[in-house]
């Protein structure tokens, strides 16, 4: 699959970063590394060395530089070589000397790199993901070779929940049946959301503890082409779940789960109790989901197998559409891109 470039990407969560120790990552093809300096200043760069080509990641971060593990070469936040230790006393290094820098924007308790064309930058947008700056959450990686498509669709499915997470998320969100669901979608150019309910049918410990409404009201959303949203309103608490997925090569996707929560485990305050809990189920969660998006017998040629939607597959049907269109505009900005390379 072709890249999707021109975005906002979630490079990492605040917490990953740590002082001195550089964070490599491979999003959309590109070979990136993730530093945080001393005063606090978070600089992303190509993960590269220009002297001898080696990872920057293999060094260290001194002061409010990244430094090169091999020779001890320097570079800020915005790529630039700040220091060249065998350089002879008195010689400056050369403005020529420098590697690329991505813009960044901290939000949402995460590092956000927009990767692409700076000319189309602004018609690139960053999911609103508020419950992250107000919930408690974890969140895991998980890299699977699948289609990005089916991926971005998993986590709102509607329908798999029921069977495909039958052992771990069982009936605590609720089950659907046989009935017309109204999903209440409003669906615009790069993004959608929705609404509906699902039926309580949880044991009579989950309600005493989720609550003994008979439906529980569901609410997901999708943001082109990388994150999507499954908010769960228990009568007494909330779970919100984003997933954030990217291509890293031709072969293989990086899927990001991270799991908000208010009050589901307020009876339970110690720290180190909740978030591995948390952190264990999701984990869960997700390796059942990787099955079958790995599984995935999708043929793009003429002869291949095609998917078969029916009338209960409404948010399939928008999703797929609002997807198509916003591939094939990223088609015709790469087209332009080349017409003015040329």
């Amino acid at each position: 699959m072709e890249m999707i470039k021109n975005q906002w990407y979630l490079a990492c969560l605040l917490d990953e970063l740590k002082h001195q120790n550089p964070l490599p990552k491979k999003i959309v093809g590109e070979e990136l590394v993730i530093f945080k300096t001393e005063s606090g200043k978070i600089g992303v760069t190509e993960d590269r060395c220009c002297h001898r080509n080696v990872n920057l990641s293999l060094g260290r971060v001194e002061g409010e530089a990244i430094k090169c593990g091999y020779h001890g070469w320097e570079y800020n936040t915005q790529g630039a070589c700040t220091c060249i230790p065998s350089l002879p006393t008195g010689e400056k290094v050369p403005r020529t000397v420098k590697i690329q820098a991505y813009p960044v924007e901290i939000k949402h308790q995460g590092v956000w790199i927009y990767i692409g064309d700076e000319a189309l930058k602004s018609k690139a947008t960053i999911p609103p993901m508020d419950e992250l700056d107000e919930f408690p959450f974890v969140y895991n990686y998980h890299d699977c070779k699948a289609d990005l498509k089916l991926a971005a669709e998993s986590l709102f499915d509607a329908y798999h929940i029921n069977h495909v997470h039958r052992k771990s998320i069982k009936s605590f969100m609720g089950n659907l049946g046989a009935e017309d669901v109204n999903f209440n979608l409003n669906v615009q150019h790069s993004w959608m959301t929705g609404e509906y309910t699902r039926h309580n049918e949880g044991s009579i410990f989950e309600k005493f503890y989720f609550g003994f409404d008979k439906e529980i009201k569901t609410k997901f959303g999708f943001w082109f082409p990388h994150t999507s949203k499954l908010d769960i309103y228990f009568s007494k608490r909330r779970m919100v779940i984003y997933e954030h997925f990217y291509q890293v090569d031709e072969d293989t996707i990086m899927m990001c789960q991270i799991t908000a929560w208010e009050k589901i485990l307020n009876e339970f305050p110690l720290f180190f109790f909740d978030k591995p809990f948390m952190l264990r189920k999701s984990n869960k969660i997700v390796e059942e989901d990787l099955v079958f998006l790995a599984n995935n017998k999708r043929i793009k040629d003429e002869t291949g197998h095609r998917d078969i939607l029916i009338q209960s597959d409404a948010v399939t049907f928008e999703f797929s559409k609002l997807w198509n269109r916003n591939l094939k505009a990223n088609t015709d900005e790469k087209l332009v891109e080349a017409e003015d390379n040329d």
